[in-house]
């Protein structure tokens, strides 16, 4: 088993709860816990969605995080970083509320754009 997999990180074309996500944004969904042990498969994960759909466009799906820690913000960090590096790049964090206090917690907060809607 890989660590993506172990992290409970996986693709997917719909989010848990409502429809697909919208066209020309690739989602991928984290579930467990977002720390330093799972926080290089994210990061890999993050680099594979965007070469593997071209996309600039990434929904990351936190919805199912369990935990965060400074190892996991700094993989949110990096992820930022790499959509930024895209022409056009956008990266918007479906987050609840294990991801808001801890985004709050380290003062990163401002730094992404967050949904934490019931669906998409």
């Amino acid at each position: 088993m890989n660590v993506a997999a172990a992290a409970g990180m996986q693709d997917q074309p719909q989010t848990p709860d409502r429809g697909p996500a919208p066209a020309g944004v690739a989602c991928l969904r984290v579930a467990g816990p977002l720390t330093a042990v799972t926080a290089p498969g994210f990061r890999a994960r993050v680099r594979q969605a965007v070469d593997d759909y071209g996309q600039a466009r990434l929904l990351i799906d936190l919805n199912g995080v369990t935990a965060v820690d400074a190892a996991g913000i700094a993989a949110l960090l990096d992820a930022r970083r790499v959509l930024e590096a895209q022409t056009g790049g956008t990266l918007v964090l479906r987050a609840n509320a294990v991801v808001c206090r801890a985004l709050r917690d380290t003062g990163t907060y401002a730094a992404f754009a967050l949904w934490n809607g019931p669906g998409m």
